[in-house]
């Protein structure tokens, strides 16, 4: 206890050094020091969150300034550019789609001639919703800017004058896309109408569509008006997808066209059955026969000889698992990952229709522009061009500034193959599925598809190009069913559009 009561004293004594008050000498300057520091690093969190924003600023307002100006979807740029007069848009045979026109204030309004005429690829222009189409995809080209291209445009670009938009003139004959649209009409689709030599878009259309003035109703709406249904829509291509494999299985020396085939209303392959579209039984046909019937039981057989990893190999090189289209933006068309897939998948595959169950996605699944180009590339001896819209661009004082060359996607097949394939698509439309597409005095080659989908209904397809022996145009139809019975309805549209696109190119209005 003494031993406690003298340690209590030496703690608690006068000259106690050992623990201090808030009132000590030393607590206040340790106090001090502590607070400093916590201040210090106070100032610096804020000054390195102020040199953040001051940077941030800096590079929106001086270095990222002319994208953001720029970006399609820039409601302030769009509103300014109201005292600029915007290009116009433009087709191939100089109808104007759009243009500016000024107004007694001296703004200028965008307005839209043709109404919904290739309404699709030429978008619009809005201060309420940005911008799609070529008026997104060109915004740049179309709004006025400095130029210095000539001495005079030097001048006026130095001395702060506006300068007006160029005028984007597109691939897309108005004679054509017209031909197009009104076939669609009344139905859910979509028509390409390509140059198979180019690979230049001559109509692209999708139904239903849409007009500028109507534009709030389109998007508010649940008809799909605003959807293009040539690029971002994925569609089971149906037994048009027979194409790919008929050209793979000859290009690789797989089969022939003589080779016989059972073709009878159903078969198992891989534990699982395999059908004819409304159960039909073709006999024993030759490959050449089979592929202008469209039996599924014989084109499962030719897939599972030909093998998953070449299947897929060939459907890549058309332009499958890639980005098609040089100024346009086109949803990547899927093949599944051959590795995943089973022998039935693999048998239902080269028919066009998609069962696979796996990671990777099931397929074929392809947009009617992909289609498209499958039929362009038989057409134009086994190599497949990158489709574009934009022909060229006239600056304001009319002269070309820039013109599209046309791009090579790659020689998919070889030209042998392309001639046995165009034979093969020639009897299809002359005495097989697709005779609806024939035209008279014009012989027509193609493929037809009729792809199941959910709740029982069809779609119909069809691909093609005419003349036969010297073609200059190619076609890709699409008509989805939604309820109705569309079998060959896509072939007769096809004819349709054939007709009327060979009279433009025959009057010189085509080219």
């Amino acid at each position: 206890a003494g031993a406690g009561a003298h340690a209590a004293s030496v703690v608690h004594g006068s000259h106690a050094r050992g623990s201090f008050g808030l009132t000590t000498a030393e607590s206040g300057v340790l106090g001090r020091v502590a607070l400093g520091k916590r201040l210090t690093s106070l100032i610096t969190v804020f000054a390195l969150f102020f040199a953040a924003l001051v940077a941030n600023l800096t590079y929106v307002q001086q270095i990222d300034a002319s994208r953001i100006q720029n970006l399609p979807s820039n409601n302030h740029t769009i509103a300014k550019s109201a005292y600029v007069q915007r290009g116009a848009i433009i087709t191939s045979d100089g109808v104007t789609l759009a243009e500016s026109v000024q107004q007694a204030d001296g703004t200028y309004l965008r307005n839209y001639p043709q109404g919904s005429l290739a309404q699709h690829t030429v978008g619009y222009v809005s201060t309420q919703y940005g911008s799609a189409g070529i008026e997104a995809s060109m915004n740049e080209t179309l709004t006025g800017h400095k130029d210095y291209s000539n001495w005079r445009s030097a001048l006026y670009s130095m001395a702060g004058v506006s300068q007006s938009g160029s005028t984007v003139a597109l691939t897309i004959n108005s004679q054509i896309q017209r031909a197009a649209e009104q076939a669609l009409e009344g139905y859910t689709g979509a028509i390409v109408v390509l140059d198979p030599k180019t690979g230049a878009v001559l109509a692209k259309a999708s139904s239903p569509t849409y007009t500028v003035s109507e534009l709030d109703a389109a998007i508010q709406g649940t008809n799909g008006e605003l959807l293009d249904r040539t690029t971002q829509a994925l569609y089971s291509p149906g037994s048009t997808f027979k194409a790919v494999t008929l050209s793979a299985a000859l290009d690789s020396g797989t089969v022939t066209l003589g080779d016989v085939y059972y073709a009878g209303p159903s078969l198992e392959i891989g534990g699982a059955e395999v059908t004819n579209y409304g159960g039909n039984d073709y006999g024993s046909p030759t490959l050449r026969e089979a592929f202008a019937l469209s039996s599924n039981t014989a084109f499962a057989q030719v897939g599972t000889e030909l093998g998953a990893s070449t299947l897929v190999s060939y459907a890549n090189a058309y332009g499958y698992g890639r980005k098609i289209g040089q100024d346009f933006d086109c949803l990547t068309s899927l093949m599944p990952d051959p590795s995943e897939m089973t022998e039935w998948e693999t048998a239902w595959a080269s028919c066009g229709q998609p069962v696979g169950q796996h990671e990777s996605p099931a397929g074929p699944q392809t947009t009617v522009m992909q289609n498209a180009v499958v039929a362009q590339t038989i057409a134009n001896g086994g190599v497949a061009m990158d489709p574009y819209v934009v022909d060229h661009v006239l600056s304001p004082e009319g002269v070309v500034t820039s013109q599209t060359t046309p791009r090579s996607l790659g020689q998919v097949i070889s030209s042998q193959t392309a001639d046995q394939m165009k034979e093969a698509m020639l009897g299809v439309v002359d005495h097989g599925t697709g005779r609806r597409a024939q035209v008279a005095g014009v012989q027509v080659a193609g493929k037809t598809g009729t792809a199941e989908v959910e709740n029982g209904n069809i779609n119909s397809f069809f691909i093609g190009f005419a003349p036969y022996d010297n073609p200059t145009l190619v076609i890709s139809v699409c008509v989805e069913g939604q309820g109705e019975d569309v079998e060959g309805f896509a072939a007769g549209l096809a004819g349709q559009v054939l007709a009327s696109a060979l009279q433009v190119q025959a009057s010189g209005a085509g080219s």
